[in-house]
Formats: C-alpha cells, structure tokens, sequence
C-alpha cells in the first residue's frame, strides 16, 4: 500500500516571471511564469507539469523539498500566464529549449528535474538535448509521444482532445477529472485537481497536445538520457498506465522503474509524501 494520506495543503508561493529569448524559442512573447520556493544548498529542482495542469500542482513538493533546497515549478508556453508559441504546432524539442532557457534566465546551471504526464516527456527531452543541465531526471507517469501509433488513432486522440476543451476548461475540469485520480481518492484531492484543470487555456493544451503527438519518447529521447532515471507510475493510472512507463524505463540506459501502489495519474497530489521520500532517495540527499 502507498501513503496516501495529505499534509495540510500549503498556500502556493506569489507567482514570479522571467524573460525568455522569445524569436529563439518561437514563442508569442518573451514572458514565463513560475513558482519558487526554498535557497537550501542541495541541487535547485525544476518540476514540470501535465498537459491539464499548472505549475500549482506541485503544491504539496515545493513546501516539502523546498526545506532544503531551490524549487522551481515552471508554466510551460501557453499555460497560466506564461506565453504561448506562436506555431500552433510546436515539438517536444521546442519545449525543452524553453525550459533551459528559463534555468538560464534563473541563473541555474545544473538542476534535478521532475516530470509528470506530458511534462515527464519534456523532461527527458530537456535531459537528451541539454544533458549537463540535468542532474538526476524522474519521470512520473509520463507520456511517451504517439508518433509511433496509427495516423488514424492518432488523428483520434487529437479531435478527443480539441472535444474534451471545447466547451472550456470549466466543463473540462468536470468531465476529466475522474481519469487522473484513483477511484477513492480524497475530497480535497479531486478539488485540487479540478481547479488545475479549470485553469487550462485551449490554445496552450492544444499545442501541447499536437507536440505529444509529433513526439517519441523511446525512440528520440531515451538513447541520449545520460542522468541516473528513476521512471514512476500508479498502479491505477489510466491516462499512461504502467505499460509505457515500463517501457520508457527499459529503454532508457540505467533507469529503474517504481510502481506506486493504489495511486492513479496524479501522484503529486495523490501521494505527495512517499513522493517526496522517494525523490529524496533517488536525489540523494
């Protein structure tokens, strides 16, 4: 069985901003949003979200880790209040360049990072394009990309999301909620996460939506991942159940693959301190 159980919910930090190199990364405007917390001597932290999340997600990791260390939580192109591409159809790739732009604008040189769902397959892009940037890489029920898959399933998946947000974010948090946690999850964690989906803009999920499709985890990203990997998934994940973290973690070189027992897609919520225990342990400190 997994801790399941909540710490009291932690105010989230005042949202902060940073100028990107806009033309370079082919964003909208040169703006990113993000969360900080924690000036500890440990390596700094940069969690990176789902396609229906935000940076608030990591609520409950930021208090926690940030005791020792920096925590960044950033808002990838298109979410919160961070700029969206300007190419409807930006790649993975693009994303990551994004990401080590904002540890450049942050003065990090070297950082641990986290991903969750679409934000896991960022992360190891971030890890195989700009390996010295990363120290250790954990990947939490992520997404492996659909490149792989049928056109015509994939052509599916995409009208199954432009469906799912047409009607706007309000309806989406309502109607998808039930997928990302396990069945008997707490009130407070299906609050949670119905307010992180309510505060998805189309346009953001839909580029990243059509990045995750253009996208191959195993097959683009994994060979060059260098950091030491831990991949984790819930045994009740529903969105990429265990059968792609499985995968992800044979195919990349060393990385070693953890089940969460009872959790489902969102385990920073879900499950925040054996989360956090075990990103302790993999960190090293």
């Amino acid at each position: 069985m997994t801790d399941r159980s909540l710490p009291p919910i932690p105010p989230l930090p005042e949202t902060s901003f940073a100028r990107l190199p806009a033309a370079a990364l082919g964003l909208q405007g040169d703006r990113v949003s993000y969360l900080e917390r924690g000036r500890g001597p440990a390596l700094p932290l940069l969690l990176m979200h789902g396609i229906g999340s935000h940076a608030g997600g990591w609520r409950f990791l930021l208090e926690d880790l940030g005791r020792e260390r920096r925590v960044v939580a950033w808002n990838a192109p298109g979410y919160w209040l961070s700029e969206p591409f300007s190419h409807d159809a930006p790649r993975i790739e693009h994303y990551a360049d994004a990401a080590a732009a904002l540890l450049d604008a942050l003065g990090i040189e070297v950082a641990h990072v986290v991903g969750s769902s679409f934000g896991g397959l960022c992360a190891a892009a971030l890890a195989a394009r700009h390996p010295r940037r990363v120290g250790h890489l954990v990947l939490l029920g992520t997404a492996a990309g659909f490149r792989r898959r049928p056109a015509l399933e994939r052509a599916q998946i995409l009208a199954m999301r432009a469906d799912s947000i047409r009607e706007g974010a309000i309806t989406l948090s309502e109607t998808r909620w039930q997928r990302l946690v396990a069945p008997d999850s707490a009130p407070e964690v299906v609050r949670l996460v119905k307010s992180l989906l309510a505060a998805v803009h189309p346009r953001g999920m839909m580029q990243a939506a059509r990045a995750i499709d253009q996208a191959d985890l195993i097959g683009d990203f994994a060979p060059d991942i260098v950091a030491p990997t831990l991949v984790a998934c819930g045994t009740e994940d529903l969105v990429n159940p265990l059968s792609v973290s499985e995968a992800v973690a044979r195919a990349i070189p060393g990385a070693t693959m953890q089940r969460l027992p009872e959790v489902g897609h969102i385990s920073k919520l879900e499950a925040p301190r054996p989360l956090a225990a075990l990103l302790r342990l993999h960190f090293g400190s």
